[in-house]
C-alpha cells in the first residue's frame, strides 16, 4: 500500500508540475486598423473576457492575451501551440469581424483569451463570449453582447442595446436622453429598471422569473434578459 501511495503521488506531483508549467505559457497577439469605412466591429470569442472601450481618433486597437485554461491532467495546449494562433480579421460591408483562428489539434475551449479593444465611440459593439465576461464601456454606436456562461457589463452614453446572458448576470448603464422601448426579462432570476432614480414595478409570473416593458417615443431601444441570472438596466439622463 505505502508503494502505491508513493506512486499516487509521484504521478500527482509531476501532473502538478505540468499544469504549472502550462500556466506559465503566454502569448500576446495585437493589431491595429483604420477605422475609416468601419460601423461595425464584431468579436467572437469563447473562453475568457472582451473588454472594449471607447476612445478618440479614428483607429482600432487590439491586444489579446492567450494562455491554456487550467488542466489537472497537463494535457492542454503549451507554448509551441499557442505561436500558432493567430488573429483573424475580415472587413466587409462596414463590418471589421474579429476571430482568432486556432490550428488543428487545439481546442478552443482549452485557451483563454482575452480581449482589450479600444475603439472610436461611434462604432456599433457586436460581442459574443462562450464562458467569460463581456465588458463595455463609452460605445455610442449600439451594442449587442452575448454570454454562454458569464457576465455582461455595459455603460455607454447612448445607442440601442441589447445584451443577453444565457447563464449569469446581466447590467446595462446608459445616459441617453432619447430613451425609446424597453424590455427586461429573467426566465430564473430578477429584473430591475432605473430612470432618472426612479425604480419601476416588475411582473412577476407563476415561475421563478421577472419581466418588465416600458414603452418609450425615443431612437434608443433596450432589450436586457438574461435566461438564468439577474437583468439590470439603469438610465442616467443627467
Amino acid at each position: 500500500m505505502p508503494k502505491i501511495l508513493n506512486l499516487l503521488a509521484g504521478f500527482i506531483i509531476v501532473m502538478m508540475g505540468v499544469a504549472v508549467a502550462n500556466a506559465d505559457a503566454t502569448r500576446e497577439i495585437g493589431d491595429s486598423f483604420s477605422a475609416n469605412g468601419v460601423d461595425v466591429i464584431s468579436i467572437n470569442a469563447g473562453v475568457g473576457s472582451i473588454e472594449m472601450i471607447a476612445s478618440g481618433g479614428d483607429e482600432i486597437t487590439v491586444l489579446v492575451s492567450i494562455e491554456p485554461d487550467a488542466n489537472w491532467f497537463g494535457a492542454g495546449p503549451d507554448r509551441e501551440d499557442l505561436e500558432k494562433i493567430t488573429l483573424q480579421s475580415t472587413s466587409k460591408k462596414g463590418k471589421l469581424s474579429l476571430v482568432l483562428d486556432f490550428p488543428r489539434g487545439v481546442d478552443e475551449d482549452d485557451i483563454e483569451e482575452h480581449w482589450k479593444i479600444e475603439m472610436p465611440a461611434r462604432l456599433q459593439a457586436r460581442v459574443r463570449i462562450g464562458v467569460g465576461r463581456i465588458s463595455i464601456e463609452g460605445a455610442a454606436g449600439g451594442v449587442n453582447a452575448h454570454a454562454g456562461v458569464g457576465e455582461v457589463r455595459i455603460d455607454v452614453p447612448g445607442g440601442d442595446v441589447r445584451a443577453h446572458a444565457s447563464v449569469g448576470d446581466v447590467r446595462v448603464n446608459s445616459a441617453t436622453q432619447s430613451i425609446g422601448n424597453i424590455e427586461l426579462d429573467a426566465d430564473v432570476g430578477n429584473v430591475s429598471l432605473k430612470i432618472n432614480g426612479k425604480n419601476y414595478p416588475v411582473e412577476r409570473g407563476w415561475g421563478p422569473g421577472a419581466s418588465l416593458e416600458r414603452e418609450g417615443s425615443g431612437t434608443d431601444e433596450f432589450d436586457v434578459s438574461a435566461d438564468v441570472g439577474n437583468a439590470r438596466l439603469t438610465i442616467s439622463s443627467g
